[in-house]
């Protein structure tokens, strides 16, 4: 596999993860196929975030992007995420918190983080 082909599988990652994202957010409260108590909700959005995270860093470095474009994903990640809780007000039996979106930040930027690593660890050449 050439390197453009690879950088490109990893965007699709990205828009895959996005669209389930989405998706998941999207549905009315009664329809969430496992609603977590509170506070073990906040792991499910640090999961969710730091999933985007880790392979928004992988399609990154196969873009062979600078570090400080990482951290610029990572102000937008932050970002999305606040929007993606405003969105929520307009769905039916679910709401914004600052908890949440914070829980998301975390998670997204662990996920650059750690994503980042293992890429440019040995194990990244298994992960192209």
């Amino acid at each position: 596999m050439t390197d453009a082909e690879a950088s490109s599988r990893g965007w699709v990652a990205v828009a895959l993860w996005l669209a389930l994202q989405v998706t998941l957010t999207s549905l009315p409260g009664k329809a969430i196929p496992v609603a977590l108590p509170h506070p073990l909700d906040w792991a499910g959005h640090f999961c969710l975030y730091g999933g985007l995270g880790a392979l928004i860093a992988r399609a990154a470095l196969l873009h062979r992007w600078p570090l400080r474009r990482l951290v610029w994903a990572g102000v937008l990640l932050s970002t999305w995420a606040a929007l993606d809780e405003l969105h929520q007000l307009f769905i039916p039996g679910r709401s914004a918190e600052v908890s949440d979106w914070l829980s998301d930040t975390l998670g997204a930027s662990l996920g650059l983080y750690v994503g980042r690593r293992l890429m440019i660890s040995r194990l990244g050449r298994w992960l192209r």
